[in-house]
């Protein structure tokens, strides 16, 4: 009954659900070798987008709302290439080993400085003309496009919004930053970071830290969210972001709290309107996850639930269970970044919607490094 209420709560959550062949157009883009490879949602129509340096590891693949341009991390050094088939090549950014953000329309990346030890660039891909910026790179965002694109940072005093080449017009967007963590929305709206807060043990309290939801408006009224969780990405509605959660790779609701995490798998990218993610799990696994997820239908997801509560390796299989919760208290985990997992990988598709014991489909058996959604043009 309980499973049966839940499972109404996501429906409502979500809204109508898509059918399985329903992606977008979207496209995949993986590691495989020394080589980037392009692949519809299902693994089908698998062709090479580029060749990449001898034995470099592809550390981020990240990409604009439109599918037009692709950003990648090879070994700490960031690198772009257009995808209209235009180019085979990627092309090396002036971009120190750190974070870096592509703009929604693929016009320019915000990456650290090679010249500054705290400061920030950004690079106009069309003319490689780069702008210098004052402002902390981890966290920072370029969001809108055109005459409506801003600069989001976080620093010691609080969270910012500026026009792109000009920090010191600021304006600030709320008045306390996070810790760490801090990740804006595509449209500059929201952003979710890691606050010290409370959580109860019994009937009192002790501090903690926990990662937040808010607003970007001057308030910045805070929610709970997922209480160990590292965000990776936002989707391009502004409504999801997807979460690691220790061993787990979760979906999460911008606003309501709302989750659904799929032990076993790291996630690596999220689609465009969050219904869909994807996550890096053991190749070996998918036998064992078909199992489980059989096991799970028939003796009820709470029996699996409570057994791979206990499983903290890092490599742990893909149980192909998943389940729909809402926001908690509890002490986060040491926020890291969060690098694709060692060991024989494969590549499987998360779907938000749909019954909890779903398992994920395997998209591509033999993968090597990180891998991107790829919105429709």
């Amino acid at each position: 009954m309980r499973a049966a209420i839940a499972a109404g709560v996501l429906l409502l959550l979500v809204g109508p659900t898509h059918a399985d062949d329903d992606y977008g157009g979207g496209s995949v883009i993986f590691v495989r070798g020394s080589a980037l490879y392009r692949t519809d949602p299902r693994g089908r129509g698998e062709t090479e987008v580029a060749q990449l340096p001898a034995q470099v590891a592809v550390r981020a693949l990240r990409t604009d709302a439109r599918g037009k341009v692709l950003l990648a991390d090879l070994g700490g050094r960031w690198s772009w290439m257009k995808l209209d088939g235009s180019t085979t090549t990627l092309t090396e950014l002036p971009c120190a080993d750190g974070p870096a953000q592509l703009a929604v329309d693929g016009a320019c990346v915000l990456c650290r400085s090679t010249t500054s030890a705290t400061g920030s660039v950004i690079v106009n891909l069309a003319t490689a003309r780069t702008t210098p910026i004052e402002i902390p790179a981890p966290g920072a965002r370029l969001v809108g496009e055109g005459a409506n694109r801003r600069l989001i940072w976080a620093d010691a005093s609080g969270v910012w919004s500026s026009p792109p080449g000009d920090a010191k017009k600021k304006q600030q967007v709320a008045p306390e930053p996070p810790l760490r963590s801090f990740l804006p929305s595509p449209d500059g709206s929201r952003a979710v970071g890691v606050f010290l807060d409370k959580v109860y043990q019994g009937k009192q309290t002790k501090p903690a830290e926990l990662l937040m939801s808010f607003a970007l408006d001057g308030q910045a009224v805070r929610r709970k969210a997922i209480k160990s969780g590292v965000p990776i990405e936002w989707s391009y509605d502004n409504r999801w972001v997807l979460v690691q959660d220790g061993s787990s790779s979760c979906t999460m609701s911008a606003t309501g709290g709302e989750y659904k995490c799929f032990k076993g798998y790291t996630g690596a990218s999220i689609a465009p309107d969050g219904q869909w993610s994807l996550a890096l799990g053991n190749r070996n696994a998918k036998a064992d996850a078909d199992k489980t997820s059989k096991k799970s239908s028939k003796k009820g997801s709470k029996k699996e639930s409570t057994k791979n509560k206990d499983a903290k390796k890092e490599d742990a299989e893909p149980t192909g269970e998943a389940e729909t919760r809402e926001g908690d208290d509890g002490a986060p985990t040491d926020d890291v970044a969060v690098p694709p997992p060692t060991g024989p990988l494969a590549l499987y598709r998360l779907k938000l919607a749909g019954a909890f014991n779903e398992s994920p489909a395997l998209i591509v058996k033999v993968v090597d490094g990180a891998a991107v959604w790829v919105p429709a043009p």
